[in-house]
């Protein structure tokens, strides 16, 4: 188990690049831009009469839109970046398998593998949940800043800030947990991928489906009940979409309620092919160890 965390550090220090310093630099950025923005008088609720939406009437009301938007940013951040990094990590070392700066401690290549795998699940989304945590509290500064220059935009009580960034928060962990084992399979391609043809990995983890997509098309159209985009393309078009509906955020959004984080979890839940996420993981689990075999016989020391 030790030697398991220290390979998760190694993986840590390896990249925090990426998942440390980028997102860094990216909550300076916002920060800047909010605060300049509230600052100016340069944020407005929506015109009722005009957009047909609802106006911002208080200032909780106004952080949970913010604090949600920031999350789907963080959200693809982190799932597009972790992409990347299963796209290069199961290639980017030699097989020397030494633990850290042990070297007389030589590990499995399926435990290598694995070890990134879990970096990836665990450490990665955990720093972006930070900075998620960190942009809200940006997102507080910069709403109680706006109560002085927006107007139709009025005070809330401290409980009321709490409680929204409690129930957006939580929603959001739920989301990401499901969100990752939902697309394990897809990490787990381009990372079998990045075994076999290193830097090729990203282009090949769509061309190939690609192909046989075209081939399922071109060699069995019409001669089975298949659908328009064939039977491979369609699934992954299906796989690909992990979403609550657009209607029931916003639904959640401009209620005068806080944040319904029940309501909305349980739709999430309600919507989810659990025999997919489970198939998934254990499709994930059996291309990390084919990726393992490949590199213990294949790949040089």
């Amino acid at each position: 188990m030790k030697s398991l965390t220290a390979l998760i550090k190694r993986e840590y220090l390896e990249h925090r690049g990426a998942f440390v310093y980028a997102p860094a630099v990216i909550l300076v950025i916002l920060a800047v831009i909010l605060f300049a923005g509230a600052g100016l008088g340069r944020f407005n609720p929506p015109n009722v009469e005009h957009t047909g939406s609802i106006g911002i009437v208080s200032g909780a009301k106004g952080f949970e839109f913010g604090f949600l938007g920031l999350s789907a940013m963080w959200m693809f951040y982190l799932l597009v970046t972790l992409f990347f990094y299963f796209a290069d990590a199961f290639s980017a070392d030699s097989r020397h398998n030494a633990m850290l700066f042990w070297k007389s401690m030589p590990q499995s290549d399926f435990k290598i593998l694995a070890s990134k795998m879990l970096a990836g699940f665990t450490i990665f989304p955990a720093l972006i949940l930070g900075a998620l945590i960190l942009s809200s509290v940006i997102v507080f500064i910069a709403i109680v800043a706006m109560l002085g220059t927006v107007p139709g935009l009025v005070a809330s009580d401290p409980a009321a800030f709490l409680a929204s960034a409690a129930n957006v928060l939580s929603f959001d962990v739920g989301y990401l947990v499901l969100a990752l084992l939902w697309y394990a399979p897809f990490f787990a391609w381009v990372g079998l991928l990045s075994t076999l043809f290193r830097r090729w990995s990203i282009p090949l983890a769509f061309l190939i489906p690609g192909l046989v997509g075209l081939a399922e098309n071109l060699l069995f159209r019409n001669i089975f009940s298949a659908p328009d985009a064939g039977f491979v393309l369609s699934f992954l078009r299906e796989r690909m979409s992990f979403a609550l509906n657009r209607e029931d955020i916003m639904a959640a959004l401009i209620s005068e309620r806080t944040f319904d984080t029940v309501g909305l979890y349980g739709r999430l839940l309600g919507q989810i092919d659990w025999a997919q996420l489970v198939g998934g993981v254990g499709v994930a689990f059996v291309l990390v160890y084919l990726a393992s075999e490949y590199r213990r016989r294949y790949v040089a020391t």
